[in-house]
């Protein structure tokens, strides 16, 4: 995973407790305990808000926030006969931010909706993507990348995406904190 120095990676319960923290939900007292059960589980509910603003931010946050990390050891390509390359996602990325396959001349960092109508032109050999200005869709669980040579060997050498931490932990730049949800919300 590429991280720099301001990277924050805490787990659910650390998560849990910064919020509470920066909420003002952490009482000063600790000389007695009040039990209630007629209220809400606080807890459960402050860490399902926080599951779906890291969910939020892995889509939209700047990349430069987020964990990236080069799966290509982890994505299978098919090519088909016309040179256009199926790449299987793995689960674990959110969103891609750079791929690069063997042979051309750059990388692409812009990913077309499946509905955007420039794949149209993906479909005529004349007007389709090629070494010298490739293109992706992006269509979840796939990418369709355009495109190489008719019967040449495919090779990736990038697949950098937004990556969905395996362990469940949270990890973000420090500015990210900036964006979590108020209460009210």
């Amino acid at each position: 995973m590429e991280n720099n120095n301001q990277m924050m990676d805490l787990n659910e319960q650390e998560m849990l407790a910064l919020y509470k923290t920066m909420t003002h939900l952490i009482t000063v007292r600790r000389d007695c305990s009040i039990e209630r059960d007629d209220g809400i589980d606080l807890d459960q509910w402050l860490t399902l808000k926080l599951k779906q603003w890291y969910a939020q931010l892995l889509l939209t946050a700047p990349v430069q926030w987020l964990p990236v990390e080069d799966v290509k050891a982890d994505v299978s390509l098919t090519v088909d006969q016309r040179g256009v390359v199926t790449a299987t996602v793995p689960t674990r990325c959110v969103r891609p931010v750079e791929w690069r396959l063997a042979g051309w001349h750059s990388s692409v960092t812009t990913f077309l909706d499946p509905q955007d109508p420039l794949v149209r032109l993906q479909l005529n050999p004349w007007t389709r993507g090629s070494a010298c200005r490739p293109a992706a869709t992006d269509h979840g669980d796939h990418l369709v990348l355009y495109s190489v040579e008719p019967g040449s060997t495919v090779a990736l050498e990038l697949a950098r995406c937004v990556v969905r931490p395996a362990d469940g932990c949270y990890c973000f730049h420090a500015a990210a904190l900036d964006s979590l949800p108020a209460l009210d919300s």
